[in-house]
């Protein structure tokens, strides 16, 4: 079972798949060299694929309005997602991200329903906005600043 906030995914035979892109640049050239580039790490994606019988078609509707769903400021929503799967690798919010599809399974009554959460908020995410800002250098009185110390004592210079 999956849990978007209050909101229990419907169908049956739910499938969960993962994935967690590491970007990176070449910086070799025309060398056979490996050197690369860390470009950081993407938030993780689920694709999740279910059915969902006709006579389910109600079900079938409020998944689709889930995932058209925006927030106040008018950007796509972001869920709180309850998953084994998602949760065992830390993904805790989540928006519809790329695609949402439906398709009658031949013969079986059924739809074939797929779609993509993209994770919010991810921990990479996180750390990259708690990392510390270099400050610049400051050039007043011809000194350089290297610190935020030596920020404080131009300051106290300049007074």
């Amino acid at each position: 079972m999956m849990q978007l906030d209050d909101f229990k995914v419907p169908g049956k035979n739910l499938v969960v798949k993962g994935n967690l892109e590491f970007r990176t640049e070449d910086i070799a050239g025309e060398t056979s060299g490996t050197d690369a580039v860390e470009k950081g790490t993407k938030p993780k994606i689920l694709r999740v694929s279910l059915q969902i019988p006709f006579t389910m078609a109600t079900e079938l509707g409020g998944l689709i309005q889930t995932a058209e769903t925006l927030s106040e400021e008018g950007a796509r929503k972001t869920w709180t997602i309850t998953h084994p799967t998602a949760n065992a690798v830390g993904i805790r919010q989540v928006q519809f991200a790329e695609h949402v599809n439906w398709e009658e399974a031949g013969g079986l009554q059924m739809w074939k329903v797929s779609f993509t959460l993209r994770e919010c908020k991810s921990n990479p995410e996180r750390v990259e906005v708690r990392k510390p800002v270099k400050l610049q250098a400051s050039w007043r009185n011809g000194r350089g600043a290297d610190s935020f110390d030596d920020v404080l004592e131009n300051a106290e210079a300049l007074t």
